[in-house]
């Protein structure tokens, strides 16, 4: 690790990485020695005219970046070059684009204060549990699904703005997405004299033209808000079946949802494909308790269907893509899965078993609910044939039902879980 502090010590081809906070007055001593000390500085404009004292050449970052880039490795070989962003350098900045492009061991990094952090500290909110998103060069459906997915699952979210994903922007989605009793609080041109921190409901934030220098934290309804006290959904995780739109015993019981759920393995980022999805709910809490990067559910039936929309309206799961349709006609149009659950097949469960098994990325994980004996058969005979690894486990779950005066147990009917993976 570079372990250079001094920037008397400074030589070529080291390449010091400032982070500039909310402005120049977040600069502390060793930043501006570090800046003294260089004799190219890298920026944005802004960044640049922020030290209009500086006696050395400026190279202004522009479009394409990687001509920018270029340019500093070159002249980095010789002379001692600064590079200014804002903020942290290794939180959503340049930091982490110049370590890649030229290694670790070939910068310096100095942090300062995120926008994030000056924001909290001006709303008095904690940051520790913070999701954050970012729309700086990135899709809009992806950024706004993770947004809308964690604050439904009642999580705060931060949100890095650029111009075509504005605060009214954000705002109306968040309303399309039905979680229209969250709360935007939205600072504009921190650290400057004339800095703003307000805070909005999205129907008064879609109605606001802001400052294009915006950093927002978003907080979820108060649990029981959306629906007038009551306590839908609060929770993160282990939903009962009457919180869901469902035909009767068309669901996946939430004992069995939960062994599924840790049975899968989930992680943030992955692709999770929910087969015979009828309600939704192994998705719907897969989206809350993971952050997927992308969920694809698909149901045969129309009806179920239908109820699958309404749950994942009611739980704000927008990450969630449904299909009314046969799934061995749907699935080939899906990314390639991390995850798989099969709650439903029918007929379809051969082309589903080996379209899967063709598609399942490395490391993935297969999880079925089985009833019937001779299915349990016919998969694990699958599984081994493909030289999958595979475990059964048997979930026997017994409820208490009131009597006159007191509880007895009532069982449901047995599940079989087969999860399956490829040998390592």
């Amino acid at each position: 690790m570079n372990g250079v502090c001094d920037p008397n010590e400074w030589k070529p081809p080291l390449i010091a990485v400032i982070g500039m906070g909310i402005g120049t007055h977040c600069l502390g001593t060793l930043a501006s020695d570090w800046i003294g000390a260089s004799q190219i500085l890298a920026g944005g404009a802004r960044h640049l005219e922020l030290v209009s004292g500086y006696s050395g050449e400026k190279l202004p970052l522009k479009s394409p970046l990687s001509e920018c880039l270029d340019e500093i490795d070159r002249a980095s070989k010789n002379k001692r070059v600064a590079v200014l962003c804002s903020g942290d350098p290794l939180f959503f900045g340049i930091g982490t684009t110049l370590a890649e492009r030229f290694g670790k061991e070939r910068i310096l990094v100095i942090p300062n204060i995120t926008s994030i952090q000056a924001l909290c500290s001006r709303a008095r909110e904690s940051w520790d549990s913070i999701e954050t998103v970012s729309f700086h060069g990135r899709e809009g459906k992806a950024g706004i699904d993770r947004l809308t997915g964690a604050i439904a699952g009642g999580r705060k979210v931060a949100v890095l703005t650029d111009p075509s994903h504005s605060p009214q922007w954000i705002a109306a989605e968040l309303i399309k997405s039905g979680l229209s009793e969250c709360r935007l609080i939205v600072g504009e041109d921190l650290g400057a004299s004339f800095e703003r921190v307000r805070s909005f409901s999205p129907s008064e934030a879609a109605e606001v033209v802001f400052s294009p220098l915006n950093v927002i934290l978003v907080k979820p309804a108060e649990r029981g808000a959306a629906s007038g006290g009551s306590d839908e959904p609060g929770c993160i995780f282990g939903f009962d079946e009457d919180e869901f739109e469902r035909e009767s015993g068309m669901i996946t019981k939430m004992e069995v949802r939960a062994v599924v759920l840790a049975s899968l393995q989930l992680g943030p980022g992955q692709v999770l494909w929910d087969i015979g999805a009828a309600t939704g709910s192994v998705s719907i809490e897969a989206g809350r308790i993971a952050r997927p990067d992308r969920i694809f559910a698909v149901e045969i039936n129309e009806s179920r269907y239908a109820k699958l929309i309404k749950n994942l309206n009611k739980f704000g799961a927008s990450g969630v893509e449904a299909f009314c349709s046969r799934a061995s006609e749907a699935i080939p149009a899906f990314a390639d899965p991390d995850r798989v659950f099969i709650g439903g097949s029918g007929d379809d469960l051969d082309a589903i078993l080996e379209t899967v098994s063709r598609r399942l990325l490395p490391g993935g994980r297969v999880v079925q609910t089985v009833v019937l004996l001779q299915t349990l058969e016919k998969v694990s005979a699958f599984w081994k044939s493909r030289g999958f690894e595979f475990s059964v486990v048997q979930i026997q779950v017994n409820r208490s039902v009131r009597t006159a005066n007191d509880l007895r147990l009532e069982a449901l009917n047995p599940v079989f879980i087969v999860s399956a993976w490829r040998k390592s």
